[in-house]
């Protein structure tokens, strides 16, 4: 049984085991000021922010998407996307469904509003009665998922034998990521020290070349080391050092594929002084070296 959203949006309850996505495109793309976005679509869409910021509106409410951050844009609902950045925003994008339920070609998933199918449009998933993200979904995107997304649009592009079972594939685990990602920063905040937790955070995603040390972190709540660490997890998900190498990391991916800096300048740009470190550290995240992620950054 599928039932309709008020904001639009199919939704149909299902079970995790059930969920069984597929690709309908994905690209990395840059698009500039007087590029905008006005319509509805009939699947859903993945929007990454690498560089720049963007202005979404979804049926009436506005929400800044600066880089590093993900927006979810759901079936049938009217959105616009507005490029706030000169000269452009550098972007990953994923349209997608959670069923593999598109009925239009996928060379049609915008609406042609003179003529729009109103049973075309793709259902989310309800789980034990609540949608498997809510309206308006956007995070800051933990590296992993950045990851996926890059592979995802790397087999779409490149559409080597199998390219649909491998997207398949890469979209649950994305999802799964997601869904735990969300879960674990549903926990019950602190709100005594949310605003100094906040504040350290954004420090640390400014100020990533700076030679953090735990009484650093601290002195920004004023509380032992410890327990520093743990209120940071509670409220991100993860620790205060694994935050400011994922923010590390992000910053070298960006380096590799709008750069042709040495890969030793690069670790010491972000951060790093010890380049073998550097090295152990983007493979444990990215699960290839910096050389290769250079290489495969070129296909995407």
């Amino acid at each position: 049984m599928v039932m309709t959203l008020k904001e639009g949006s199919p939704i149909r309850p299902a079970t995790y085991r059930e969920l069984a996505p597929s690709v309908h495109w994905a690209q990395l793309h840059q698009r500039t000021p007087q590029f905008k976005w006005a319509r509805r679509i009939y699947d859903y869409q993945f929007l990454y922010v690498i560089q720049g910021e963007l202005l979404a509106t979804l049926q009436g409410r506005s929400l800044l998407i600066p880089a590093g951050r993900l927006l979810l844009i759901p079936a049938n609902v009217y959105h616009t996307i507005e490029v706030l950045t000169a000269p452009h925003v550098h972007l990953l994008g994923i349209h997608f469904d959670f069923f593999s339920d598109l009925r239009v070609k996928q060379g049609d998933i915008v609406v042609d509003e003179s003529n729009p199918l109103v049973d075309c449009f793709c259902a989310m998933p309800s789980i034990d009665g609540t949608p498997l993200f809510p309206y308006g979904y956007s995070i800051s995107l933990p590296p992993a998922v950045v990851s996926l997304m890059e592979a995802t649009i790397h087999e779409m592009t490149e559409q080597k034998q199998g390219f649909e079972m491998v997207s398949k594939g890469l979209m649950l685990q994305m999802l799964t990521l997601l869904i735990r990602h969300q879960a674990e920063t549903d926990r019950t905040l602190h709100p005594k020290y949310q605003e100094s937790l906040q504040h350290l955070a954004h420090e640390l995603k400014t100020s990533y070349r700076k030679k953090w040390t735990n009484g650093d972190m601290a002195s920004f709540i004023n509380v032992h080391e410890d327990y520093m660490s743990k209120l940071f997890k509670d409220m991100l998900g993860m620790s205060p050092n694994k935050y400011l190498q994922s923010v590390r990391h992000q910053q070298a991916k960006r380096l590799l594929r709008e750069t042709d800096n040495k890969i030793e300048r690069i670790s010491q740009e972000v951060g790093y002084d010890d380049f073998h470190y550097f090295s152990r550290i983007f493979k444990k995240w990215e699960g290839m070296s910096a050389q290769q992620y250079r290489r495969f950054s070129q296909f995407i």
